[in-house]
């Protein structure tokens, strides 16, 4: 109970122009730079029945994965004190692998709310959704999210936005990328193509 009375107290304190070959050379590499980025967070919110009039009841389902969490480490996912409030805690359990801590949104601060996961042993599991409740204030569907990994010292190593399993489509540098390979492959076998088009028409 220390060691997680600690970890609170810790986590409260640190809140808040080429040509076309050279085009096909960069889009490989910064597409391999892309799925060399570490930590996947995805979400899906389901709307839940309301048990107070007037408040707007939700549950985020995380899927965490492309990532070896050692003892003592863990991933923080927060909540905008302007869109969230009453998140569930104590939350639904894990599995033995995780302790997981929720930290109330405070528009008086203000401060945001988070949802943090804690591994408890070596390589901690994966294989089940991490989830929480909450209180919408944002009207429509609650969104992406920013989170942070940090480790052992609690210092942060990674950071992102979780992505929606529903909507995760690439990003548009993503398309950008993909536009700049094509060209470059096909780009070559154009040009080499309209070359030999000419000879035949000259013999």
């Amino acid at each position: 109970m220390f060691i997680f009375s600690g970890r609170r107290k810790i986590m409260k304190h640190y809140k808040r122009s080429f040509s076309a070959p050279m085009l096909f050379i960069a889009f490989l590499f910064l597409l391999g730079s892309q799925s060399a980025h570490s930590v996947i967070i995805t979400y899906e919110a389901q709307d839940l029945t309301d048990t107070t009039v007037g408040e707007d009841l939700w549950q985020y389902t995380y899927n965490v994965s492309d990532h070896s969490f050692t003892a003592d480490t863990g991933f923080s996912i927060y909540f905008d004190y302007n869109l969230y409030s009453d998140l569930q805690d104590p939350t639904p359990f894990v599995n033995g692998d995780w302790d997981i801590l929720t930290f109330q949104p405070d528009n008086l601060l203000p401060d945001d709310g988070i949802y943090d996961a804690y591994a408890l042993a070596d390589s901690a599991s994966l294989a089940d959704p991490f989830t929480v409740s909450f209180l919408w204030l944002g009207g429509n569907t609650p969104t992406s999210q920013s989170f942070e990994l940090y480790d052992s010292s609690f210092n942060v190593i990674e950071s992102g936005f979780t992505n929606s399993i529903i909507t995760s489509v690439p990003e548009p540098s993503s398309f950008l990328l993909i536009g700049l390979g094509l060209l470059g492959i096909l780009y070559p076998i154009y040009t080499s193509s309209k070359k030999n088009m000419k000879l035949n028409a000259l013999t």
